[in-house]
């Protein structure tokens, strides 16, 4: 099978229920394969799939700050100032593995190589014991992510259907361990930030997917089907944000199920 073009996004900052629509969306639709890169509007959390209701949720609130459940599983995240990527693929897609660990590998690669073009001296994160139990995302790494000086640098997380599978994950830019600790009263390793500009970090990423596939990404925007879908998951996601929206084209989103 030959090379298949990449769409890509370039969004701006988003809310925290819009950007999680977004994805949801390109998992439910893409045809190909797909790279997306966005920002959040203000300071936003995202919790994992099977994380429970925090004690700190009310404090966020009272914060004005979004929260918002992922589809995919890890800890929590808190979003301001990073950037974060957003992979979908169908499972054949050429020269991407189709299974889990060969996935995460594939693009833990390409963003340490992407990181290495912008002059940042990031490496593959070492596994540290019982990370995957750990409720903030960047107090420890599995060995699947990136790290920057022996500090987590990229957190990512993983949700695959019989089709498709959808990795995004959170690049720290600066140094926001104490707003973990005002937001969640759990700090995050505090880390010397990488010092590189989200621009560059951005074209560094598409030249390096465009390196690792042989292909040219083609700058795309979301389908009417996609925007659709994502206006219908944002809105049920607005009203419940801690619910998760049946990853289904046949129902219509709602609380949890």
């Amino acid at each position: 099978m030959g090379t298949r073009a990449w769409r890509l996004l370039l969004d701006g900052p988003g809310s925290a229920a819009q950007n999680m629509a977004v994805d949801e969306a390109l998992l439910l639709h893409t045809p190909g394969p797909v790279l997306r890169l966005y920002a959040w509007a203000g300071p936003c959390i995202s919790v994992g799939y099977r994380q429970k209701q925090a004690a700190w949720l009310e404090r966020a609130r009272a914060q004005g700050v979004g929260v918002v459940r992922r589809i995919s599983g890890g800890g929590t995240v808190v979003h301001d100032g990073d950037l974060t990527y957003c992979v979908v693929a169908p499972a054949d897609t050429p020269g991407l593995p189709g299974d889990l660990a060969g996935s995460y590998a594939w693009i833990r690669d390409l963003l340490v190589a992407a990181l290495h073009r912008a002059g940042v001296a990031a490496s593959a994160a070492r596994p540290r014991p019982g990370a995957a139990r750990l409720d903030v995302c960047f107090a420890g790494s599995t060995g699947s992510e990136v790290e920057l000086d022996g500090r987590k640098l990229i957190g990512s997380a993983q949700r695959r259907t019989p089709r498709a599978f959808l990795q995004h994950g959170s690049i720290r830019l600066r140094d926001d361990s104490a707003l973990y600790e005002s937001l969640l009263g759990s700090r995050a390793p505090a880390f010397a930030a990488p010092g590189v500009d989200p621009d560059a970090l951005r074209a560094s990423i598409v030249a390096e997917l465009e390196h690792a596939t042989g292909a040219a990404c083609a700058l795309a925007s979301l389908s009417p089907a996609e925007h659709t879908t994502v206006q219908l998951r944002a809105q049920a996601r607005a009203r419940y944000p801690l619910s998760l929206p049946p990853l289904s084209l046949k129902s219509r989103p709602g609380p949890d199920r």
